[in-house]
């Protein structure tokens, strides 16, 4: 059985089912779906994990406070094989989410917004994820990235052999070097050693030409001062990058 859970306060609960339901019938999917299931408290949801563990496709956790934190602990040790969408619309808890990523057996996006457009918009790749495999999904390490939105990838500060792959509207930590991810994706443009970068999604570069702006999004990186002369050539033979 494929079963959809829900975890989030009264409001975001009511909210996130809609978008769920919504998806469903826009991605025609709903045959797919045995049960949608919203849960008001994060240690129900828990217990209902650890009985239907196999069943369970899909699960939609609203984060609100860095207590919440601790069930997520709980759940991850119970290594189920469903994708958990992480959503929060406190920032600050945005970091501590993205180190749940570390761990093979948690595979998860993580949503640092309170915008409708793009709580539903991750919901809806999830979803296409899980029940079409619509998206144009490369796996590094186990780890699915969705190659329709990414943006960039580097080398992480904080983790060894860890890497931050930034989508549009998402980042998540993957383990993996930057050679792995060039023979697996071969299209995206070394920066340096530590930075891999799709270079059609670039839409500006920045007067210190170096910043890399991105299309439909506001995320920024900055390129090591050695590629200068790389993307003053690059900006120069393409008729979209300003």
């Amino acid at each position: 059985m494929n079963r959809i859970l829900i975890g989030a306060d009264f409001y975001a609960g009511n909210r996130l089912e809609r978008f769920v339901l919504e998806n469903e019938e826009e991605l025609g999917i709903k045959d797919k779906v045995d049960a949608t299931m919203v849960f008001y408290n994060h240690q129900d949801i828990y217990k209902y994990l650890q009985i239907y563990l196999e069943e369970v496709k899909t699960c939609f956790i609203k984060i609100a406070q860095k207590e919440e934190l601790e069930i997520l602990k709980k759940m991850q040790k119970l290594e189920s094989k469903a994708f958990f969408l992480i959503y929060t619309d406190n920032r600050d808890l945005k970091d501590e989410l993205l180190n749940f990523t570390t761990s093979p057996l948690w595979t998860q996006m993580t949503v640092a917004s309170d915008a409708d457009t793009e709580v539903r918009e991750m919901i809806k790749k999830v979803l296409l994820y899980c029940f079409t495999n619509e998206l144009t999904i490369v796996e590094i390490s186990g780890y699915p990235i969705s190659i329709d939105s990414l943006l960039y990838i580097e080398a992480d500060k904080t983790h060894r052999n860890y890497l931050r792959a930034i989508t549009k509207d998402n980042e998540c930590l993957v383990r993996g070097t930057i050679s792995d991810v060039k023979k697996k994706i071969p299209n995206l443009l070394a920066l340096g050693r530590g930075l891999l970068v799709d270079t059609n999604k670039i839409r500006r570069i920045e007067e210190d030409g170096l910043t890399l702006c991105f299309v439909q999004s506001l995320k920024k990186i900055k390129a090591p001062k050695v590629c200068k002369k790389e993307l003053k050539e690059l900006k120069k033979h393409s008729k979209r990058i300003k």
